[in-house]
């Protein structure tokens, strides 16, 4: 009997809650060492080796590939002219998974695209939305381009998620996106999803995930 495709939405959500758990358990082992920076890529550094640390103690290695500034990956989809700059953009992280259950050899391969900020400023706060939050739905970064939902990272420098929060998504509104809306909150981590149908790409509707956490 054939396994189902990851192209099933009920799949996909699978590989996503385990994508999510993954991250929220890197991001609660990242939020109890200090890390003296507000550099991003270096925080982002330590993040993804935290991932692969987790991994491996879950003897989960097998689960999909977490790859460090890649570029976009081409969709090879019949009919579909790829955006060539899109294609020379890096999302902080990919997540690639194998379809050996594909239909057709472009949807063989699927990508779970993480993008990563601080937060601490309210010109941090406008960056997340200008160059993050807005790389899911602009046609010349296509982040999550074919694919379901994605997720942003936000480490927390200053202040309060509380306070982000608000700032956030008034930079939201002010570029006509939508708001981001609670969802959880464990421990050190703070979830929201927003829940996008505005993009300049397929799929239109897309959900994006915000993990937040003191760095």
């Amino acid at each position: 009997m054939n396994r189902p495709s990851l192209y099933s939405i009920d799949i996909w959500t699978h590989w996503e809650n385990g994508i999510l758990s993954f991250l929220i358990e890197a991001l609660g082992e990242l939020s109890k060492v200090a890390i003296p920076t507000d550099d991003e890529n270096t925080i982002t550094d330590s993040l993804h080796k935290t991932v692969l640390t987790i991994k491996f103690k879950r003897d989960k290695i097998t689960f999909g590939s977490i790859v460090r500034q890649t570029q976009n990956q081409p969709i090879y989809a019949v009919g579909v002219s790829e955006n060539e700059t899109s294609l020379r953009k890096k999302p902080d992280l990919l997540w690639v998974f194998n379809d050996e259950n594909a239909t057709t050899p472009e949807k063989s391969q699927r990508y779970f695209t993480i993008e990563c900020k601080c937060l601490s400023t309210e010109e941090k706060d406008k960056d997340y939305v200008e160059k993050g939050v807005s790389r899911f739905i602009l046609n010349d970064w296509g982040y999550g381009r074919n694919e379901k939902s994605g997720a942003m990272i936000g480490y927390i420098k200053q202040y309060d998620a509380g306070k982000h929060y608000i700032c956030i998504n008034k930079h939201n509104s002010i570029n006509n996106y939508p708001t981001i809306i609670e969802s959880s909150k464990l421990n050190a981590i703070s979830k929201y999803i927003q829940s996008i149908e505005i993009r300049e790409f397929e799929p239109k509707e897309f959900t994006l995930y915000h993990l937040w956490t003191c760095i």
